[in-house]
Formats: C-alpha cells, sequence, structure tokens
C-alpha cells in the first residue's frame, strides 16, 4: 500500500508523488520495458503510422499515470493503444528522442511475383530489393528488445496489427533505428541476416522520389 494521500486527478484516484522536484513521467512499452522519462510538463510527438506528426504536451498525475494532451492514461493503456495503432512516441527534445529506440517491419505484399519471398536468405541473395517490400508495421524497441523477441511477438495470437499484417516471416524486413542509426535485418529460416543494401537502395529510392517532386 502507498503512504501517500489519495487525490483525483481528472478522474484518476491517484498517489503523486508529494516532492514535485521527483515527478517525472515515464513511458513504457506494453511489456512494461522504460523506454524513457520526461519532466513534467514536458512534451512527446508521436509519429503515427501513416507519418503524420504530433505534438502533446504532458503533465505529471502519479507515477503510473500522466496527462497526454487533454486526456488521462494509465502509462501502460497509453503503450497498447500506441502499439495497436502502429504509433511511435518520443520525448519533443532532439537530443533525447534521437536515442530512443524503434523498429519497423516490412513485408513482400505481391508474395506470387517475388521468387525469393517466404524464401532464406541464401536464396534472396544478390536479389533482394528494396521496392518488392511495403511498410507493414512501427513500433517501439526497449533495451531489452531482440530480434527473437520480435519473431515471437508478431507471431503471438495476440500480435499488433495483427487485421492489416500477416505474422511475421522468413523474407520480412526488420528496420532497426538506434541511437539514429538504421540497420536492417534480413529474417532468415534461423536468425537474421543483416542487410545494408535494403537501406541503400531505400535511400536511393528517396532521393529519386524527392528530384521528382521537385520538378
Amino acid at each position: 500500500m502507498s503512504d501517500r494521500e489519495p487525490v483525483n486527478i481528472m478522474g484518476v484516484i491517484a498517489f503523486p508523488n508529494p516532492n514535485k522536484e521527483e515527478r517525472v513521467i515515464r513511458f513504457i512499452d506494453s511489456e512494461y520495458h522504460t523506454l524513457f522519462t520526461i519532466k513534467d510538463g514536458e512534451s512527446i510527438v508521436i509519429t503515427r503510422f501513416d507519418g503524420e506528426k504530433m505534438v502533446f504536451p504532458c503533465k505529471y498525475i502519479d507515477d503510473c499515470h500522466v496527462c497526454i494532451g487533454n486526456s488521462a492514461y494509465h502509462i501502460c493503456e497509453f503503450a497498447e493503444m500506441q502499439e495497436r495503432s502502429g504509433n511511435t512516441y518520443v520525448p519533443r527534445t532532439p537530443k533525447i528522442s534521437a536515442e530512443i529506440g524503434t523498429y519497423e517491419i516490412y513485408q513482400i505484399p505481391a508474395i506470387a511475383d517475388v521468387d525469393y519471398c517466404f524464401r532464406p536468405y541464401a536464396e534472396a541473395k544478390g536479389k533482394l530489393q528494396n521496392a518488392d517490400y511495403q511498410r507493414s508495421y512501427a513500433g517501439m524497441y526497449a533495451k531489452e528488445n531482440s530480434l527473437e523477441h520480435l519473431w515471437t511477438k508478431h507471431n503471438s495470437d495476440h500480435r499488433p496489427f495483427a487485421h492489416r499484417m500477416r505474422s511475421m516471416s522468413v523474407s520480412d524486413i526488420v528496420v532497426l533505428t538506434q541511437g539514429g542509426k538504421k540497420t536492417a535485418y534480413y529474417t532468415d529460416s534461423v536468425g537474421f541476416k543483416e542487410v545494408p543494401e535494403f537501406l541503400v537502395q531505400q535511400r536511393t529510392q528517396k532521393k529519386h522520389k524527392e528530384r521528382g517532386e521537385a520538378r
């Protein structure tokens, strides 16, 4: 039991830390892994799966509850909502947000047209094309996570985006962003194979698109 006095804040029976200097807002993933903390009154940026970015100020309620924008959430409730939507969330402060881990899963939509779909890396080597893939999911990547953990998560009965994407499979690409650096991995029949060429092709496609739009 908490020795703090309960108060009603936005309909939440809360137990705020009486020391205002120690009040921090903790953001977690759906498995309670801490992703980052911010000070009371600071903001986060939520990036929706479609790429739209939204900035929300955050107010401390207690160690397990937070007001984001105009709504109050349990910190795990918020994490679960973002996971279901394929959203990512980072502090608005650039220096801190660059340190937060995220991941993206890319899958081959035209499975009948790509001869290495669902095949091990040995059969994809030399054929792998970024253009064969589409981005299927985005989520938060805690320090405790691993690629094997993502495999288990996205093959479970309660996997996120189950209504929009198939379970994680051989030939899927996982792109991790950690410390501002991106790394791409091919899901092999056993384990994962780093595929830097996927990111090189992705950057090239982006440049071509930007040039085309600039004309």
